[in-house]
């Protein structure tokens, strides 16, 4: 996959001039350069990859004893997922997979686990019918990345704001021997280094719930896009887990949409699925919840949202 063709500076969208690793903009003078084998293009102005190599627990060796030393069966469904995260930063793959598949059905609901894989499956069965470049955005840990792998031959740009998490999906990928199938990319959402409409379809699952400023995203990604196919999960207007979230237009549906079609996309819900949904066990190491909504148990509407641009 030839990246290097449709790269410019997400600053100001200036030439870029490439040299071996580096990148720098002709225009304001950025520079930009390439690490681990991942595209470095966050303009933060801080050095994110400091913290590279800490690991999940970033130096919290007593805990990180703990979930090492305590008999699996002791553990609550939270601590699991804790541990198996854990495990997939320090790259034990093996044991992260095998410990994952008992964790993840404990934590969420049935109807949340039923709902989150029919809305998944649809988004994977439409991408396989696109054609052209497929950008995945804010790739994570590559859940979703591994599910469309798994079932395409398609190279895929990954896209993810954590260096921490990018090199740990690198590192990942190489694992599942799909290294060579995917180019990865360290960048915010709302400033890509892509030129315009130099990609196909880009993708996400649950992605945007995760980010703040939804229209300065949506903006960007009708600028360097011609599709959007979204797993998303909304509540409705009135919830009171809306309290804890800074941009509603990301976590309810309506707001959603017409925040899309205000930035020129041409905007369907498909494969709506509601389903209760309680808040996640707490961890009894750590004290925390491994997801932070919903707060109190209600309902969410999982769906594929699926725009063109105009």
């Amino acid at each position: 996959m030839d990246l290097n063709s449709i790269l410019q500076c997400p600053e100001c969208h200036g030439e870029l001039f490439i040299a071996q690793n580096e990148f720098n903009c002709t225009v304001c003078g950025r520079s930009y350069r390439k690490r681990v084998g991942v595209y470095d293009f966050l303009i933060s102005g801080e050095d994110q990859w400091a913290t590279l190599g800490n690991g999940f627990m970033n130096g919290q060796e007593e805990w990180e004893k703990r979930f090492l030393e305590t008999d699996e069966a002791k553990l609550s469904p939270s601590d699991l997922l804790i541990k198996a995260i854990m495990l997939w930063y320090k790259g034990d793959f093996p044991q992260f997979e095998r410990i994952m598949k008992k964790a993840q059905p404990a934590i969420y609901t049935p109807e949340y686990n039923s709902a989150m894989k029919s809305v998944t499956d649809y988004a994977i069965e439409l991408l396989q019918k696109e054609s052209g470049s497929i950008v995945d955005l804010a790739s994570g840990m590559g859940g979703f990345l591994n599910d469309l792998l798994t079932v395409s031959s398609r190279d895929i740009i990954s896209v993810d704001i954590s260096p921490t998490s990018s090199f740990g999906l690198r590192q990942y990928l190489s694992y599942k021997g799909w290294d060579n199938r995917v180019v990865q990319v360290v960048a915010d959402a709302a400033k890509l280094p892509f030129k315009d409409k130099s990609i196909d379809v880009i993708t996400t699952a649950v992605g945007f719930q995760n980010m703040q400023n939804g229209m300065q995203t949506f903006k960007e990604l009708r600028r360097v896009s011609k599709k959007l196919i979204a797993v998303c999960i909304f509540m409705e207007e009135g919830d009171p887990n809306l309290a804890y979230v800074s941009d509603k237009t990301l976590h309810v549906g309506k707001y959603f949409k017409k925040a899309l079609e205000k930035t020129g996309w041409e905007v369907s819900f498909e494969n709506e699925i509601s389903a209760r949904v309680e808040p996640t066990p707490v961890s009894e190491i750590m004290g925390i919840r491994p997801d932070k909504l919903p707060v109190t148990p209600t309902t969410f509407k999982f769906v594929d949202v699926i725009a063109t641009a105009l």
